[in-house]
């Protein structure tokens, strides 16, 4: 079973083509499978519309009191979530839902625990995204080539095994949930799936300067964690 989390601020504009889409994408590729909408107290009644359409979709929502993050609303998903499989992906449909098919047989057919939609791969790319937010993810994907050799570890689209994240803590922190999993998850064959992102047509971005210094203290934990006792940063715990 695949459990597709898909955390929600203000996207009942994009949410009604989601469902549909990742529907037809589940019944395309004859899989069993669970939609966990966890949405963060949305003003515009995201939630309302999900809960409506759970009879149409095969749809589960998680409710929040308000903004707490975009990584701890996918760890609290997890917690619900019932299949072998997790995919996370955002709602504003710059993730094409299209895309989950071949990330789950690169799994199931393939052998890799951990599929990651990139944008930095052959046949992969981005479409109507302002220059400026291109510049910002080739940036933030240079700064985790000491942590990874994943050519996309921020692009937040992934299918991961159940069992890669078995014992494993991730920190709730920022918005980079991707970048958390391919760091600590345990897993032994990672690929790369091509993907073209498309910029959002609903709603608005919540990229802002708070994201940005929550991704450079993510990068400074993990670098840390990685290269400390290297450089002799990691104190004694006696």
């Amino acid at each position: 079973m695949l459990s597709v989390i898909v955390p929600t601020y203000d996207e009942r504009g994009a949410l009604p083509e989601l469902l549909d889409r990742l529907n037809a994408t589940f019944d395309l590729g004859g899989l069993t499978a669970e939609i966990i909408v966890v949405d963060d107290g949305s003003p515009d009644g995201t939630a309302d519309l999900a809960e409506a359409l759970a009879d149409r979709y095969p749809v589960r929502v998680l409710r929040r009191p308000g903004k707490m993050g975009l990584a701890s609303a996918v760890l609290d998903g997890l917690k619900l979530a019932q299949g072998e499989l997790i995919a996370v992906m955002d709602a504003d449909l710059s993730h094409p839902p299209e895309a989950l098919l071949p990330m789950v047989r690169a799994i199931e057919e393939e052998g890799a625990d951990l599929a990651v939609g990139s944008r930095y791969v052959a046949n992969g790319g981005m479409e109507d995204w302002p220059w400026h937010r291109q510049l910002v993810s080739l940036v933030a994907n240079k700064l985790t080539w000491g942590l990874t050799p994943v050519h996309d570890a921020t692009s937040g689209f992934f299918v991961v095994r159940r069992s890669a994240l078995e014992g494993v803590c991730l920190n709730p922190i920022g918005f980079k949930i991707g970048l958390e999993v391919i760091a600590r998850a345990r897993y032994q064959r990672c690929v790369e799936v091509p993907f073209v992102f498309t910029d959002r047509k609903h709603g608005f971005s919540k990229f802002t300067s708070r994201e940005v210094i929550a991704f450079l203290k993510q990068l400074a934990i993990l670098y840390g964690e990685k290269y400390g006792d290297r450089f002799g940063l990691v104190r004694s715990k006696a």
